[in-house]
């Protein structure tokens, strides 16, 4: 299932490496956004751009340039700051996993930017005050250096997660088939024709056996494949046998 983030956009602002900015429209497509803002960008010709953007460039070439921050929040309803800046201004700081849950539920009517600032020093904190909210990445330490781009793949993720979690989806795209009961029981009984007229188990052992078996089946997921390889096994041996006792 495909997210719909028609809505968001991520906009970085007088990002100097050309890098960032392609490598923050690959994390973008990855996680299903479309939408870039680019404030006094440098230049999106240049090999490093594209090179990293590998198969998302795209992105980068349907960007919005804008001159100021001003004019960037001008296309938007509502603004997301990422920042470390914190005050008693900023009541509606909140961390990426808690900031996606509202960005998604207020995207069903509203424009929404994240905005990212430079390498150097991030948002002002003039920036940060024209902002709705404020989000930062949890760290291990004091003073972290998080790549420019690096924030915009934990934030995108952080979208696409919650995304997931309000579609109720399970976090990869490959979904397991169980095997049937009647494959499971199929398996089951040549397991127990094997071990009864190839190897002879005694009766007391056979019904220990049989529902340990029982009990191992019925804790697995296997899928038909799986069942099939046992099957394979099973085949191998049942041929040993009869090549033995046809010598």
């Amino acid at each position: 299932m495909i997210p719909d983030f028609k809505n968001i956009y991520i906009i970085l602002h007088s990002i100097e490496n050309p890098g960032n900015i392609g490598s923050a429209a690959r994390a973008m497509k990855n996680m299903g956004l479309k939408n870039m803002v680019l404030i006094n960008p440098p230049d999106l010709q240049a090999e490093e751009a594209k090179k990293l953007a590998y198969s998302s460039y795209d992105i980068i070439e349907q960007a919005t340039i804008v001159p100021s921050f001003d004019e960037a929040l001008s296309m938007i309803d509502i603004a997301v700051a990422t920042t470390r800046r914190k005050g008693k201004w900023r009541e509606r700081f909140e961390p990426p996993e808690t900031i996606s849950e509202i960005i998604l539920e207020k995207m069903k009517i509203n424009k929404i930017g994240i905005i990212f600032g430079t390498e150097k020093t991030g948002l002002t904190n003039d920036e940060v005050i024209k902002c709705e909210y404020a989000s930062e990445i949890p760290t291990a330490v004091d003073y972290p250096s998080l790549n420019i781009s690096q924030a915009v793949m934990i934030f995108v993720y952080e979208l696409y997660r919650a995304f997931m979690r309000d579609n109720s989806l399970t976090p990869y795209s490959y979904k397991l088939k169980k095997a049937s009961h009647d494959e499971y029981n199929r398996l089951f009984d040549r397991i127990m024709s094997l071990m009864n007229n190839e190897f002879k188990i005694s009766k007391g052992f056979e019904t220990k056996f049989s529902r340990s078996l029982s009990r191992i089946f019925s804790r697995t997921e296997w899928e038909t494949k799986d069942i099939a390889t046992f099957d394979a096994f099973l085949k191998h041996i049942e041929q040993y046998i009869e090549n033995i006792n046809t010598k």
